[in-house]
């Protein structure tokens, strides 16, 4: 084939990724023929992982089969979720199985391409042209949304609509998604629906719809269209996560267990395992949990893509079972794993108190503790924490259980997941007589806090209020309950006496912080609306 001459492929630095040396070079040979010059290579997915992390490669070929521990499916879902991969970087998946078809329309990381062998520099070139013209085409609304400009994300939408109406279903994806984040419900809608008119099969439109229910608090609404989703076809992984959010929000930890479980069923991932492990160990599920995430460990098992957060899962489900020598066997085994990596010590050292205790080796159980207790030093109080209490009840340190407990409740008192596996610790340790005591009264201390601070604000006292939560946010920083309310509290005054640059400073602080703590939640990104709603104003009225 003749070398095709294009400017914008030459300018291109790419990586093929395939066990198999022949395919390796012939797929380099194909992109060199196209112009693009510089290529590397990696016959292993996690020498792939290590040059993604130092490279920006443009365009990534992986090919499906790569080995019995990794498949490329499950390289692209790590690269994705670890965020190594460029806004514009172009992942392309290669199989010899026309049935990656179904894998990669339910996959919840789809490739940006997948093509079947044998490969032609013909095919590659087509899908390569294709991809750059979308990515020009649709640069202007890009470039704002990786300003988090998403109010000018939606007027780009439409200006690039009207000069390129070929990327109309990917552009009213987007203007969708970001009017649903702005809360512009029925824009969102209404942008939904006409997607909806012009091809009635993107189901990432009915799935809006739903979400726009959710938004909107008709939960039953929201459940019913993603069920009928569901119905029409069972391999929608999206829809799984939707249904699963929609019953953690009615508190019925069932459902989301039943959602993920199914989930899991079209995607045996090792991210499935995850969220199929956590749920079934909220409801009490031990077995089920211990499965998943062993099923988690096989998937990962000698890859970079291997968690920390699998073998202690597991180690604790097994100690939780009785099994507390296996416990201590898997503890073991992925400490030569996991050993750069500083959180593992704490909560190995907290999950290997409680197997020994469990054993009645009491001196090793309250070294480990002792060890565990050093290490969490200065460490978030969060779930992980609560593990700590735990391990302090089976070594016989009750009253500091009790306060590791009243610790980590008031240091996020509106966090359900961590108040719920609050009163779970209690109840497994026989202390089920100390959750009034230690997690409601916890609980009321941090929300008095805030009420407090509400009235003051309300009676015309300001700076008492502000004074309030910043007493607070001394004692417990990353109180996400807190750090709302006063961003919610630097706004109302805002909204009354008019724009001040430090406040503004102030709750883009709070909110950057929150984004962390609390990611993808609804109520940050309300509050970061009525922060560009209270800028507007302010604007206006100068």
């Amino acid at each position: 084939m003749a070398t095709i001459l294009n400017s914008r492929l030459a300018k291109l630095r790419a990586l093929v990724v395939d066990d198999m040396p022949t395919m390796r070079q012939n797929i380099r040979t194909q992109l060199g023929q196209l112009g693009i010059e510089q290529v590397d290579q990696s016959a292993t997915p996690n020498d792939a992982i290590k040059r993604i992390r130092n490279t920006n490669y443009d365009v990534i070929v992986c090919d499906y089969n790569l080995n019995k521990e990794t498949n490329g499916q499950q390289v692209l879902e790590y690269l994705r979720s670890q965020k190594l991969l460029s806004p514009t970087a172009m992942f392309f998946m290669v199989t010899a199985e026309s049935s990656y078809d179904s894998v990669a329309s339910a996959a919840e990381f789809q490739p940006d391409a997948y093509m079947v062998k044998p490969l032609t520099g013909g095919k590659i070139a087509d899908r390569l042209e294709r991809l750059l013209d979308r990515q020009q085409a649709l640069k202007p609304i890009t470039d704002r949304l990786q300003m988090k400009d998403l109010s000018g994300a939606i007027a780009e939408c439409d200006t690039v609509l009207a000069a390129e109406p070929k990327w109309i279903v990917d552009i009213l994806k987007i203007k969708g998604s970001s009017a649903l984040e702005l809360g512009n419900l029925n824009d969102a809608r209404v942008t939904y629906k006409k997607a909806l008119s012009l091809r009635s099969d993107l189901v990432w439109a009915r799935l809006g719809l739903a979400r726009c229910d959710q938004a909107a608090g008709q939960l039953d609404e929201a459940k019913k269209a993603v069920t009928e989703v569901l119905e029409a076809n069972t391999q929608f992984i999206d829809a799984y996560d939707l249904l699963a959010q929609i019953a953690e929000a009615q508190g019925n930890e069932e459902a989301v267990l039943d959602a993920f479980n199914k989930s899991y069923n079209v995607i045996p991932s090792a991210r499935r395992s995850r969220l199929m492990g956590d749920a079934a160990y909220r409801v009490g599920n031990l077995e089920q949990a211990r499965q998943a995430f062993n099923k988690a460990l096989t998937h990962t098992r000698g890859s970079l893509t291997a968690q920390a957060s699998d073998a202690l899962s597991l180690a604790q489900v097994q100690v939780d079972i009785g099994d507390a020598a296996d416990a201590l066997s898997v503890l073991s085994a992925a400490a030569q794993d996991h050993q750069d990596d500083p959180c593992f010590a704490a909560r190995q050292a907290t999950i290997a108190a409680q197997a020994f205790a469990r054993l009645g080796d009491m001196n090793s159980a309250q070294a480990a503790f002792a060890s565990a207790k050093e290490l969490a030093d200065g460490v978030r109080a969060d779930i992980h924490t609560l593990t700590l209490a735990k391990a302090a009840f089976c070594v016989g340190l009750d009253e500091e259980g009790a306060r590791i407990v009243a610790k980590a409740i008031k240091a996020d008192h509106e966090n359900t997941r961590l108040v719920a596996f609050a009163r779970r610790v209690l109840q497994d340790t026989g202390n089920e007589a100390l959750i009034e005591k230690v997690v409601d009264e916890s609980i009321s201390e941090g929300a008095l806090i805030v009420e407090q601070a509400t009235q003051l604000m309300r009676a015309g006292q300001f700076d008492e209020s502000l004074a309030k939560l910043e007493e607070a946010l001394t004692a417990t920083p990353e109180n996400t309950g807190v750090l709302l309310a006063a961003a919610q509290l630097h706004l109302l005054w805002m909204s009354q006496k008019g724009l001040d640059r430090n406040y503004v400073e102030r709750v883009n602080a709070y909110l950057a912080q929150l984004d962390v703590l609390m990611p993808n939640s609804e109520r940050v990104a309300k509050m970061y609306r009525f922060l560009r709603e209270t800028l507007v104003k302010a604007s206006v009225e100068a």
